[in-house]
């Protein structure tokens, strides 16, 4: 392998400081970033004027979580090199993930000011702006996600012209389409209704597990997993560019709730105690799910209350699983969750739901359901800042991590809150 070649090159000369490098950089794509920092450390003890090294030094220490060890290394890299355009977006991203947000705008504002070009710092920026409530200038940044590699084939339907608001669209057709995850979806479907007051004629592409749900939600919308004949179509929007298309600013989300309705909801076995829907993880190949996601154990004081415990989330991990079984006094219903329409049926039976940044806890608010959502540091930008309530959801309400990790923090709020809501 590359690491074990380099690992020989430095064997035999090991002030080779290009050789250091290039490991630290392989074995930081591999996300082993302790071993990284110490090939990085050990290059600039060897270069301490080479920026590119302390630019890698500082990707492997946001790697790790160590931000403000990582601002610093921008900074040497920075102060050798006061035009390198990388270090100052990398010096970004460090900012955000200590929640310096202001800091972090003017980063990757120096970097684009050097880079006019530089798609995925503006991609970046849009978040900053989001987060701190700036819709006006979010929205339009928030369009360079299509030039981010990740993101790229995300863009369905490009032999379509895209509606972003630049005309009128009554007596058009229009073709929404999902773009990345089934929340995002469940957040930006709340638009049809204010597009076909405009006078559009609007079709839906959503993702598999989505459609028995969307399908019948607005009369006149066509509902599918994608469309293979767009020729009746004269422009087509991915979901999330709708805010931007309509002018949303964060006095006007169009936020009336219920915009999702059920038929007949499902209403579980109880004891008279109050039924409490919980989502504690969320799908593991989720970029940030280490933060989002916490075991099972960590809710102990929750489920320990007076409450009929009911489980919205189809997959538990095998380290819950044994959780519970070593805890067999915590009843937790585990309803079959088969599909989105199932869920939202039970959902509708119960008095609130706990959730993480889920699929789920976008559902709840969808159907104007109390619903408590558990939220890490960093969160993801709609959910605002120091916030404990959200402009998309009117009956929810946010609990934040302190500092990072800090979930016991959070269950203590939501068991104080719980105890005092002696009738939900």
């Amino acid at each position: 392998s590359a690491i074990q070649a380099y690992g020989q090159a430095i064997a035999m000369a090991p002030d080779d400081v290009d050789a250091l490098m290039a490991r630290g950089v392989v074995l930081a794509s591999q996300q082993r970033f302790e071993e990284a920092v110490r090939d990085f450390s050990k290059g600039i003890a060897l270069a301490p004027q080479n920026p590119n090294l302390w630019n890698d030094y500082g990707n492997a220490l946001t790697g790790l979580g160590s931000e403000d060890k990582a601002i610093e290394a921008y900074d040497q890299a920075l102060a050798l090199r006061p035009d390198f355009a990388r270090a100052w977006f990398n010096k970004g991203i460090a900012l955000a993930g200590l929640e310096r947000y202001v800091e972090a705008g003017v980063a990757y504002e120096a970097a684009l000011a050097l880079n006019p070009g530089y798609e995925e710092a503006k991609w970046h920026l849009s978040w900053v702006k989001l987060v701190l409530g700036d819709f006006v200038q979010g929205w339009p940044l928030f369009e360079a996600r299509w030039t981010v590699a990740e993101l790229g084939n995300l863009r369905h339907y490009p032999q379509l012209p895209q509606w972003l608001g630049q005309t009128p669209i009554a007596g058009k057709s229009l073709l929404l389409y999902h773009e990345q995850g089934l929340g995002d979806t469940l957040q930006f479907c709340r638009y049809v209704p204010l597009l076909q007051a405009l006078g559009a004629q609007v079709s839906l592409a959503v993702q598999p597990a989505l459609v028995s749900l969307l399908a019948g939600q607005w009369p006149g919308v066509t509902v599918a997993e994608s469309f293979a004949d767009v020729s009746g179509f004269d422009w087509a929007t991915p979901l999330m560019s709708l805010p931007l298309a309509v002018g949303t600013t964060l006095e006007t989300v169009p936020a009336k709730v219920p915009y999702l309705r059920v038929p007949a909801p499902t209403v579980l076995e109880s004891s008279g105690r109050p039924r409490v829907g919980i989502v504690w993880s969320g799908s593991t190949t989720h970029k940030n799910d280490k933060n989002r996601s916490m075991p099972l154990a960590t809710l102990a004081p929750l489920l320990s209350l007076p409450v009929d415990w009911v489980c919205l989330q189809p997959e538990v991990r095998e380290t819950d699983l044994t959780w519970l079984k070593v805890h067999p006094e915590v009843v937790l219903q585990r309803p079959a969750l088969p599909d989105f329409v199932t869920t939202a049926q039970i959902i509708s039976g119960l008095d609130l739901v706990i959730s993480v940044d889920t699929s789920v806890a976008h559902l709840a608010g969808a159907l104007g359901k109390p619903v408590w959502i558990l939220l890490p540091t960093g969160c993801d930008y709609r959910w605002l800042l120091e916030r404990a309530d959200s402009p998309w959801y009117p009956t929810a309400r946010l609990f934040r991590q302190s500092r990072r990790g800090d979930w016991e923090g959070v269950i203590s709020e939501a068991v104080a809150l719980l105890n005092k809501r002696k009738t939900l």
